[in-house]
């Protein structure tokens, strides 16, 4: 940290999106932008969406090293946060109750890659999501959400390994929908642009074309699905009622196989977004508007020059 600290959060809700390289050189520049704007006193990285993989603690120990290098911010990666300690897992206890107060108290938090259905069974309904979903409320926080923690925030979420890896039926499975608080009732999808397939299709998170289509006739009339290229942020900035889209690629909302993209670079209104996807978003602050100056009487045909 630089010292120069707050401790009243980010003014108004900030979620920051990303669709992958959360911690590559491309998103350096986004990251920076985020902590000069919060200047958080306590920053936490939740390592739950990857805890139950082997090298859990290597991949903590980059995410330190990355952001104290390129950021510039210590971060403290609290213990406990992984749900129920299994014995296949290799995970210890630690201190459920001083990793939630640390969450409670973070005023920038980070989550990133792993496993969008291993978070949500240790978050949803519990003390971490609820925390989650007060900070988007607040604003208390920022939140900077990647990859399968991203696959989250939304009300519906794609069980990716369950569909792609083990053959799973098409289907979504309930999301934290923090990003219901600001009026968007949509599934994110990150890695939206994924081209790994080589011979087949592996875009909108190795779903492809054809299980998106399949998916998204489960979704109400009212719903959409919020699409985010990899090496993409989307910086939602629902105080200021705005959106930007930086890095490589561009930001999809998607209803019924129609996709209407925002391209890097391009500024929003948040309110404009929600409407795409057929929501209603929270709306901003009113802006007074400046009384018309109305034109006095004509003066009298001999007065005029």
């Amino acid at each position: 940290m630089d010292g120069t600290a707050r401790s009243d959060g980010p003014r108004g809700p900030l979620i920051v999106l990303m669709g992958s390289g959360e911690t590559t050189p491309t998103m350096v520049g986004v990251h920076r932008d985020v902590v000069a704007r919060a200047r958080p006193a306590g920053a936490v990285v939740l390592d739950t969406p990857y805890g139950f993989q082997e090298n859990a603690a290597e991949i903590s120990a980059r995410a330190r090293d990355y952001f104290a290098r390129s950021v510039g911010l210590d971060v403290d990666v609290p213990s406990g946060l992984r749900g129920d300690v299994r014995e296949w897992d290799g995970a210890c206890a630690g201190d459920p109750e001083a990793g939630l107060a640390a969450v409670r108290a973070a005023d920038w938090i980070f989550a990133g890659p792993g496993s969008p259905t291993y978070a949500l069974a240790c978050w949803r309904g519990g003390p971490v999501g609820d925390a989650l979903d007060d900070h988007a409320r607040t604003g208390r926080a920022a939140l900077v959400f990647a990859s399968a923690a991203a696959c989250t925030l939304g009300a519906w979420a794609i069980p990716v390994y369950e569909i792609y890896k083990a053959g799973a039926a098409p289907h979504w499975t309930p999301g934290l929908d923090v990003l219901g608080r600001l009026g968007l009732r949509v599934a994110m999808i990150p890695h939206y642009d994924n081209a790994e397939g080589g011979t087949h299709d592996t875009r909108y998170c190795y779903l492809g074309e054809r299980r998106l289509r399949i998916l998204e006739r489960d979704l109400p009339d009212d719903a959409a699905v919020l699409g985010l290229d990899e090496h993409t942020a989307a910086v939602i900035d629902a105080g200021r009622d705005r959106v930007r889209v930086r890095g490589r690629g561009v930001l999809t909302v998607r209803r019924a196989g129609r996709a209407r993209p925002s391209r890097r670079g391009r500024r929003s209104r948040w309110a404009n977004c929600g409407r795409s996807c057929g929501a209603s978003p929270r709306p901003p602050r009113a802006r007074p508007r400046r009384p018309r100056r109305r034109p006095g009487p004509r003066p009298p045909p001999c007065a005029r020059r």
